[in-house]
């Protein structure tokens, strides 16, 4: 497991802000669909969509961004919708357990959309996937998850919730990053 905080905060960052607008605009569709009533129902799929945008743009740099490619997310409904309902069910039992318990289950599943949106895996696999490459090093995992929330959270604070625009894009950017550097690309 390698865990890289810094640099991947670090290349986030850049990446959103050389395609800022269009980040920004997603995220207003996801603020958008999450104040919805069907927003739970569709928010895995929709990231699956952005972790396909993130994937697209980390192959072909100089592509532009096509915000058409948030609907490759539910070509993989089923799996994205059961793993994002199942994080959420795992998540909570660790919130229960203790504020620290969800941070470390967060952190243990990170992994699961990105690899059911690139390497088409079931929600199970995926899920058992990022366990297993998390597991090693859950310490160092969780505390990428902590910095990546408290300084996503402070954007979003600091700007009285207009620096949701760029916390949203960077904290999934850097999953993304942190997902290719321990997975790979898959090959396609």
């Amino acid at each position: 497991m390698t865990v890289k905080t810094g640099e991947w905060i670090s290349e986030a960052w850049e990446l959103v802000k050389a395609d800022f607008w269009m980040h920004a605009l997603i995220a207003l569709i996801f603020a958008a669909v999450n104040s919805t009533g069907i927003g739970y129902l569709i928010i895995g799929p929709l990231t699956c969509g952005y972790v396909y945008i993130i994937i697209s743009k980390l192959r072909k740099p100089t592509a532009p961004l096509d915000i058409n490619h948030l609907s490759k997310g539910f070509d993989v409904f089923i799996d994205s919708f059961v793993a994002w309902l199942l994080i959420g069910v795992f998540v909570s039992l660790g919130l229960i357990a203790c504020i620290v318990g969800s941070i470390v289950v967060s952190a243990l599943l990170i992994f699961a959309l990105p690899l059911i949106m690139d390497r088409r895996m079931s929600f199970w696999d995926a899920i058992c996937a990022s366990w297993d490459k998390t597991k090693g090093d859950w310490l160092g995992i969780s505390f990428f998850v902590l910095v990546l929330s408290l300084l996503c959270g402070l954007i979003s604070l600091l700007t009285f919730g207009i620096g949701y625009f760029v916390a949203f894009p960077l904290m999934q950017i850097a999953i993304v990053l942190a997902y290719r550097d321990n997975f790979g690309l898959a090959n396609r």
